[in-house]
């Protein structure tokens, strides 16, 4: 399990971190609002995330409208994260007449240990990010799972997110890349990142398998720490299988002009 607080401070660094690395990248918090924004194409590198409860309507209403200025500062699309324990009951319907339209939920989880594989892992070769050619592999796959355009994620085919401390992988199978995962330090914790699969490839256990691997590379790294990752719906199954714990959720929402796309 993991509580509220660690789920916002994690989701909040593990953003920080990534974002930061970009040139061109932006932090700002104050008003109940951290904005982790490396001003790439992407938007989900760009994110405005609720840092405090907001108890009351008038709060949310508040929060919203310093995300929504932030939002518009940035040259690129961005997102918001809102952390569902800390809401009124009657969050959504205020979020939408404010002009936020729902994208996605990513599922705070964090397990000390992972549990055992439960089948034979698959045979892949792991290639660790250490140049442009692997950092694209990386990020087409992540732009085919999500089923994006994959001209917004060129901005991740670099070096810029992928230094000595971050422990990035591409399984290939045959020579194809299949699936990716990363390893990444935030305090405390080794944060698990863009964990995904081509489609077509679901159900192989190539997911597992680059993320353990993953795992495995950054502990002898960083030494052991606790791990921590925030699950899209379809991806929360497998952590739960790997031991994974769940707190509450973080809803993505994407503001203003950008929510009519």
């Amino acid at each position: 399990m993991i509580s509220s607080h660690d789920n916002v401070k994690t989701v909040i660094d593990a953003w920080k971190l990534m974002s930061g690395r970009f040139a061109g990248s932006d932090f700002q918090r104050a008003d109940g609002v951290a904005s982790t924004f490396a001003n790439i194409p992407l938007s989900f590198f760009n994110i405005s995330f609720q840092e405090c409860p907001a108890a009351t309507a008038d709060e949310l209403r508040s929060m919203l409208a310093t995300m929504q200025r932030r939002a518009k500062a940035c040259p690129h699309p961005s997102l918001i994260g809102l952390c569902e324990d800390w809401l009124p009951a009657d969050w959504q319907a205020i979020a939408a007449k404010e002009g936020f339209a729902f994208v996605l939920s990513m599922t705070g989880m964090a397990a000390d240990n992972l549990l055992p594989l439960r089948r034979p892992s698959p045979e892949l070769k792991y290639r660790r990010i250490e140049d442009d050619a692997t950092a694209r592999a990386l990020a087409m796959i992540n732009a085919h799972a999500y089923q994006m355009a994959t001209e917004v994620w060129e901005c991740l085919c670099n070096l810029q997110l992928w230094r000595s401390d971050s422990y990035g992988y591409v399984g290939y199978r045959d020579g194809k890349a299949v699936s990716s995962a990363a390893a990444l330090p935030i305090e405390g914790a080794m944060y698990i990142a863009l964990v995904a699969t081509e489609p077509g490839e679901h159900g192989k256990g190539y997911a597992e398998a680059v993320m353990r691997h993953a795992i495995k590379q950054g502990e002898a790294g960083m030494g052991k720490r606790r791990l921590v990752l925030h699950a899209s719906d379809m991806g929360r199954p497998l952590y739960q299988s790997m031991g994974f714990g769940a707190g509450c959720k973080i809803p993505v929402l994407a503001p203003g002009e950008a929510a009519q796309q």
